[in-house]
């Protein structure tokens, strides 16, 4: 039979032999970069937008202009593929000009309250991060993954409350320990997986939050903790506004910062770890575990640092959550966000960028909802519906 080929569009081409041309092209490397800096500050504006907005009517517009906007990127990068070669080509200066556009927001949001919802953003995608190391790297369903994020948020909470121990210890502290409780999932998933394995992990979820909540000597119960201390940096308090050249930035700005250098940080690591032996040994077993058993790789070994890696990822962003709200208690860990956190990494597709991006998109999203209070749940859990019925199977399938 004869193989079929279309022909290179003459237009797609042109245009990417002037933005990719020669890798020592210095007119192509600067078209490039500029064509990918538009397109992140066309984004980073629309984005801007959209946080600022308050009326439900223009929300509604922003809303459908954004999905129209996607729908012609879409077809548009499928029919120019210039479009995403020059994106990938430009990876490192994008990420750089992410994290920039990141540090610049809090000079850009609409009052302190903005500011302390993307810092609770960044703290949620710090935790998707690990969900999405057990889930998206080693294949290993976790339904209750929130459990680590409620162990390191108390650790951190008794460490500091009763021990005195300071915040830059109680962080790594509590991302220690939940790792290290993580071992009473990791046995018993040694013997089961996919649908098992995420019954073990939501019994062990219950289990922790049922703990906090009954253990009144040492987590305060329903009562809770308070008096959490806030951080320090060079004696600058963190409950303190930051003054910049004259720009003073409300105290949540502190917190804002601290969980933008943890996430950074922790989404270099993630990249770092799906790039060593480690990552391709997780992608060996989540594809087929018995092939990688049988190549001479160490299943228990795998699964263990793989639950002890976003089991820390999440004791620390329960530590951040912690000091930044200065009181706990156990409503404030619910089962439901195990399944918002499933339903993020599903979203981003499994990919650090993704998770990130989808992770800030749940976070805001029912805040902006609040134009539509009677209907705010429903439109939410409709969507998360949707996500999940379209997305979700792989979250209980070892394949990638």
């Amino acid at each position: 039979m004869t193989e079929l080929r279309s022909s290179p569009d003459p237009v797609s081409s042109s245009i990417a032999a002037g933005l990719l041309g020669s890798p020592f092209g210095a007119s192509s490397r600067f078209a490039s970069i500029f064509f990918a800096g538009t397109v992140l500050f066309g984004a980073y504006a629309l984005v801007i937008c959209g946080l600022r907005l308050a009326d439900s009517a223009m929300l509604i517009g922003y809303v459908a202009g954004v999905a129209l906007l996607c729908v012609c990127w879409y077809f548009a990068a499928n029919r120019f593929a210039f479009m995403r070669e020059v994106l990938v080509r430009e990876r490192g200066f994008l990420i750089v000009g992410v994290v920039l556009c990141a540090m610049s927001y809090p000079f850009l949001a609409d009052g302190p309250y903005q500011v302390h919802v993307m810092a609770m953003a960044g703290i949620f995608a710090l935790m998707a991060l690990g969900l999405n190391v057990n889930i998206g790297y080693a294949g290993l369903a976790d339904f209750g993954f929130i459990a680590y994020y409620a162990i390191g948020a108390y650790a951190s909470a008794i460490f500091s409350t009763r021990l005195g121990v300071s915040f830059w210890l109680c962080v790594p502290l509590a991302g220690l320990f939940a790792a290290a409780l993580s071992l009473l999932v990791s046995f018993p998933a040694l013997r089961v997986k996919g649908h098992y394995l995420a019954l073990v992990t939501l019994g062990f979820a219950f289990i922790v939050i049922q703990l906090i909540t009954n253990l009144e000597g040492l987590t305060g119960g329903t009562q809770g903790i308070s008096g959490i201390a806030s951080p320090s940096l060079f004696g600058h308090s963190f409950r303190a506004p930051i003054k910049l050249a004259g720009i003073t930035l409300p105290y949540q700005a502190n917190f804002y910062y601290l969980v933008l250098a943890c996430l950074v940080l922790g989404a270099l690591v993630c990249a770092r770890l799906g790039r060593s032996r480690w990552g391709r040994a997780w992608a060996a077993m989540r594809n087929d575990e018995i092939a990688a058993e049988a190549s001479g790789l160490s299943l228990t070994k795998l699964k263990l640092l793989a639950f002890g890696t976003g089991a820390c990822l999440g004791g620390i962003a329960g530590s951040l959550y912690a000091h930044m709200i200065g009181y706990l208690d156990p409503s404030s860990f619910r089962f439901i966000e195990s399944v918002f956190l499933l339903a993020v990494v599903v979203l981003g597709n499994f990919r650090i960028a993704g998770v990130i991006a989808a992770a800030v998109v749940f976070t805001v999203l029912p805040e902006k909802l609040r134009a539509f209070d009677d209907w705010r749940l429903l439109i939410f859990g409709l969507a998360l519906l949707g996500i999940m019925l379209v997305r979700g199977r792989r979250m209980i399938s070892t394949s990638h």
